[in-house]
Order: structure tokens, then sequence, then C-alpha cells
């Protein structure tokens, strides 16, 4: 199993995701697991890919990955969310349209948090998710956050403790007084 860590981790995710970007999931739960690292799972048509990340409240968290399964229809019937995560194209004209609505609305107390949780839902599912290019203006997500632990099968337990021990071993390489 090779794990992959930050950059190349990117990189790599980031290449496959321009070759195809369509069908991908990034579900990260919220709840650290027994080693205080936080799990995610990023998918795609091909792929499934384990992370381990050791914050979600830095702006550039130490991260960990392998590859886990070639069959992702296991993880997509476990996932409630239909929006699939991209970067979507965002015109100026389309958000401010979608702005100028919203705020009538909530002038008018017609509007509540829900319905527009329900709205900007509905524009993202309306936006196909594209290869990005440097410079131009991007919606990217949905990332789903979830409380529940992340686990499907044993294997995957397997490649989380194998991560998690890479994980703790690079922190003690650089940060001595990492437990």
């Amino acid at each position: 199993m090779e794990i992959l860590q930050e950059r190349d981790l990117v990189r790599y995710l980031f290449n496959q995701y321009t070759i195809n970007p369509k069908n991908w999931n990034f579900i990260i739960s919220t709840s650290p697991v027994r080693n205080s690292f936080f799990d995610a799972l990023i998918s795609n048509s091909n792929e499934v890919w384990q992370l381990k990340i050791d914050s979600l409240y830095k702006p550039n968290p130490m991260i960990m990955g392998a590859k886990v399964d070639n069959d992702p229809s296991k993880l997509e019937k476990k996932i409630s969310n239909r929006s699939h995560f991209g970067y979507r194209s965002l015109e100026t004209s389309t958000i401010m349209n979608f702005l100028k609505n919203l705020s009538e609305e909530q002038n008018n107390n017609s509007v509540k948090n829900n319905d527009i949780n329900i709205r900007l839902h509905s524009l993202l599912s309306s936006l196909e998710p594209v290869k990005p290019i440097r410079g131009k203006n991007y919606l990217c997500g949905p990332l789903v956050f979830t409380e529940k632990k992340l686990k499907f099968d044993n294997t995957h337990d397997k490649i989380s403790e194998t991560i998690s021990s890479k994980m703790k071993e690079k922190l003690r390489r650089k940060y001595s007084s990492y437990g």
C-alpha cells in the first residue's frame, strides 16, 4: 500500500480530477477517532482514497492518504448527498441574481435559513463540475461533513491504523515533544 502525503497526495488527486471532473465525493468526519486524527474519504468513478487529517482548524493541516478501494459503488450507496464534489464555473451574473433574489425575499421575511441551504444546493447542483483554469472564478464543493465515523469494512480499519501510525511518526520527527 502506497501512502501519499500533502503535496504529492493533492497533486495526484487534482490530476485525477482534471482527467474526469464528474462524480467526485469528498466526505470528512468531524469526530476524531481514538488516535485524534480526522478521517476523510475521497472517491471518483474509479477509486476511493482514505485520508487522515491532523486538524480541521488550521490553514495547512498535515494530510496523509492511501488508496483503499477500486469499487467506489460501495461508498456511493452510503452517501445521501447527490451533489458531487467539484469546481463549478461561477459567472458574476449567476451569483448576483442569486444574492439579489435572496435579499428581496429576506426583506419580505419570506425566506428561512433552511430555504437558503436548499437554494444554494440547487444552484450547486445546476452547475456541472469542470476542470479549473487559472484566472477564472469557481465554486468548489460540496465537502460533506459528518459526525459519523467513516467505516465501511475491516480493510479500511487496517489502512486507517497504518496511516495513523505513519502520521504519528511524522509528527514525532517534526515536533520532538509530540506524544
